[in-house]
């Protein structure tokens, strides 16, 4: 028996696939974006510069520089 349904449209065939999901990709974008500024914040706090501590050790100096 011929089948005498008709044939869909190439466009029609792409209509009925269902949309990829742009929110799963602009979430991990966002969570991207709040690690960089977590880590950003973490060296802004802690990154500041010490002052320097002075070194005092006594130094053996061979025979001949006294």
């Amino acid at each position: 028996m011929a089948n005498l349904s008709r044939p869909l449209a190439p466009r029609q065939i792409l209509a009925r696939e269902p949309a990829p999901r742009p929110r799963l990709r602009l979430g991990r974008v966002a969570v991207v974006v709040l690690v960089m500024l977590a880590l950003a914040t973490l060296a802004w706090v802690d990154g500041g510069e010490e002052p320097l501590h002075p070194i005092a050790q006594p130094v053996e100096l061979p025979g001949d520089a006294r």
